[in-house]
């Protein structure tokens, strides 16, 4: 997996090659200074305070602080270019796992809560911004600073050096089970963030939700509990992690104590001389911080390779609802939209079951039928949000599946029961999708024949108001209008009207029905009727009742004729 990942990431940082290249030889150069400096402990020793030469008393404190300023500069190269290559790739990861996400189809948003997405894209990826931009080049730096140590230490001593160095393969068993559990610990801890960010979601969603039903005790009660998984994982992870430090001292204490003796010994039959066994215990010491980063970097990196799983993971799904290959743009609708023996399911449930229907090019058609029956379904289905199981659904004499999708949804417009708008302007809400193709005036006519102008330019900025999430700071009947108004805009050929005023009062309906009734004229209209009153007078009006069509008419025609349509209404209206 990690061969994967590895692969995956080097196509991120192929363009930055360059910048890793300074970034490698500052890392080079940075190590070798550092063992330079413990290598200059032994000239230091031996000839100044030893030999008491009069020459190095002037040159070797001038060689340190100039190897110091080096370092200083390269270490300074080093970090910068690391970090810039990091965050940057940090950042095209983040740009394509939302636009990979938001490229698929609505059965994938219908599987994931949006709070699970959020922290795929935040919570994933800002713990792999972290290990990318510096726990890994910094690791990579302290490997140089190890090397150059180690050839310091054998050109002090073989023996010795032999010796102490037989302490690090001795580390490397523990370290690699300690780095395995992290990598169990770090999944269930981006499965546990996952949790407490979609409850965080939820609740600020369904803030007026939860006031309405005043448990606001029983959702802090909820985020506890979760807050107390993800705090007893990170405890978990900080008491194994932490075990790297004392486990490396230990060893290295065993190490220490059995190379003063030694190096004493040594010392005594005059192998080695003061300065270059001081040199090698400089060095030795040295040694001990770029190792124990680099086995902290190993405890960090597998920790979070779960993340990279899961966000690599979610790059690698494709859209079940794709173009095919010499898609046809859509242009016209010239003859109407044919449903042939359309069957549906939902996983295993099976939502639509044989439909055939004929809906004329420039008709208002409506549907009617209990919740659940399959209505807005049927509507998804045209702007193919989703792919039909079995059967054929055409425009004119064409497959919907050979248009190219987004001319197909170009020229569909929909209004439905549940309006989003933006937390933008008015403005840019109502020309939302149109590019900038749009003047102000346009804008100010499809208001206006939403019936919405007046009530926009009473807003404290007028167009240029922010509406703040969801547009929550409107009635539902003025978010209506700005959706009639948007889909005017966009001035499409067939309209789908999904349940548009079901949750309106009287006065709002009436305005939001007249906006309707302007939106609607020469196109081809998909009405999913809540309110039997608005559609009494509709030529085509198609009743489902469980996934099926059980019969078409007119109003009177089914009133007259088919039971379900009459126990419909007579429902609606208490009659």
């Amino acid at each position: 997996m990690l061969k994967l990942i590895i692969k995956k990431l080097f196509v991120y940082v192929k363009p930055y090659i360059k910048y890793l290249i300074i970034s490698s030889i500052s890392m080079v150069i940075v190590g070798g200074l550092t063992a330079l400096v413990a290598y200059l402990i032994k000239p230091v020793l031996d000839d100044i305070f030893i030999s008491k030469n009069k020459q190095m008393l002037v040159l070797l404190p001038i060689a340190v602080v100039i190897v110091y300023l080096l370092k200083g500069i390269f270490t300074y190269l080093q970090s910068w270019y690391a970090a810039y290559v990091g965050e940057n790739i940090l950042f095209k990861i983040r740009n394509d796992l939302f636009e990979c996400m938001s490229m698929l189809s609505l059965d994938f948003f219908d599987r994931y809560h949006t709070g699970e997405l959020i922290s795929r894209v935040m919570n994933d990826t800002g713990m792999l911004q972290e290990v990318v931009a510096r726990t890994i080049p910094d690791a990579i730096r302290e490997s140089f600073t190890v090397v150059f140590l180690l050839i310091v230490i054998y050109m002090n001593n073989v023996k010795l050096a032999l010796i102490s160095t037989i302490v690090f393969p001795i580390a490397i068993y523990p370290l690699i089970n300690l780095g395995n559990r992290l990598r169990k610990i770090g999944k269930k801890r981006q499965e546990t963030v996952a949790m407490v960010t979609t409850i965080l979601q939820e609740a600020f969603t369904g803030i007026r939700v939860i006031k309405a039903f005043a448990t606001e005790k029983k959702e802090s009660k909820k985020f506890e509990q979760k807050g107390n998984d993800f705090l007893k994982i990170n405890l978990k992870s900080v008491r194994v992690s932490e075990l790297v430090s004392p486990l490396m001292e230990l060893i290295g204490a065993i190490g220490l104590a059995f190379l003063i003796w030694f190096g004493g010994y040594l010392v005594f039959k005059g192998t080695i001389t003061v300065g270059g066994f001081f040199s090698f215990v400089v060095a030795l010491f040295m040694l001990y911080k770029p190792f124990k980063s680099i086995a902290r970097a190993y405890s960090k990196v597998q920790a979070v390779l779960p993340a990279a799983e899961r966000i690599f993971e979610m790059m690698d799904r494709k859209a079940t609802v794709i173009n095919k290959k010499n898609a046809i743009e859509f242009i016209e609708l010239k003859k109407g939209i044919n449903f042939e023996n359309v069957s549906f399911s939902y996983e295993d449930k099976k939502v639509l079951k044989d439909i055939n229907l004929f809906i004329p090019a420039g008709e208002i058609i409506a549907f009617v039928g209990e919740s659940g029956g399959g209505k807005s379904t049927l509507m998804d289905l045209v702007p193919r949000f989703y792919d039909i199981n079995t059967g054929c659904i055409c425009f004119d004499d064409t497959n919907v599946k050979d248009f190219e999708l987004s001319s197909l949804r170009r020229h569909i417009g929909i209004v439905s029961q549940h309006t989003f708008l933006f937390n933008d302007t008015v403005k840019n809400n109502i020309s939302y999708g149109m590019d900038g193709k749009v003047n102000m005036e346009d804008i100010i006519k499809v208001s206006t024949a939403a019936f919405a102008h007046d009530f926009i330019q009473k807003l404290p900025h007028g167009y240029d108001t922010v509406l703040g999430e969801q547009g929550f700071t409107l009635s539902g009947g003025e978010r209506q209008r700005i959706a009639i108004a948007r889909a005017l805009l966009k001035n499409p050929q067939i309209l789908i009207l999904d349940e548009a005023t079901a949750s309106l009062d009287s006065s709002s309906e009436e305005i939001v029905q007249k906006a309707l009734n302007t939106l609607i004229k020469g196109r081809t209209t998909l009405v999913v009727a809540h309110r039997f009153s608005t559609i009494l007078n509709v030529p085509m009006i198609v009743v489902i009742k469980d996934g099926r069509i059980i019969d078409c008419g007119n109003h009177q025609e089914l009133f007259d004729r088919c039971d379900y349509y009459h126990k419909l209404y007579k429902m609606q209206f208490k009659i």
